[in-house]
């Protein structure tokens, strides 16, 4: 399962030329008509929607029911599941923040890494800071 971070869905979401946005977009389009199954968690889209609409992220941020229909077409697709913490996420996670002795902006990426983890899944995004902790990860940027 491909498992999309919330930077590679800020991308895909954006219809202008932030960093990366068409690159990401092409991804995200072939992806869906691809072989490998697609996961995203609901806290991830969130995430996406409260980046997009953010004034002082965008110049011109995305309307809230734009980037809302966005979301909810990626989860109204065949090939996205919505993906859920299970039984041993906190586990996972509390060994990732200790074992690395995390704190405050990188708590978030652990917790989208022990979902990865526990579901045996590649994550899909452009920061490079998941490799410490031990996923597989694609990154859709570089070719």
């Amino acid at each position: 399962m491909l498992f999309l971070d919330v930077n590679v869905l800020v991308g895909a979401q954006r219809n202008d030329d932030s960093p990366h946005a068409r690159d990401l977009r092409n991804w995200l389009e072939r992806a869906l008509v691809g072989h490998e199954p697609i996961g995203i968690s609901e806290l991830a889209l969130s995430a996406m929607v409260r980046i997009v609409t953010h004034p002082r992220v965008f110049e011109r941020p995305s309307a809230p029911a734009e980037a809302v229909a966005f979301a909810e077409a990626l989860l109204g697709s065949s090939r996205v599941t919505a993906v859920r913490p299970a039984a041993r996420h906190w586990a996972i996670f509390t060994e990732l923040v200790a074992g690395h002795r995390l704190r405050g902006n990188e708590i978030p990426d652990a917790y989208y890494a022990a979902i990865a983890l526990e579901q045996g899944a590649t994550v899909v995004t452009a920061d490079r800071g998941f490799q410490r902790y031990g996923v597989r990860v694609l990154d859709p940027t570089t070719g």
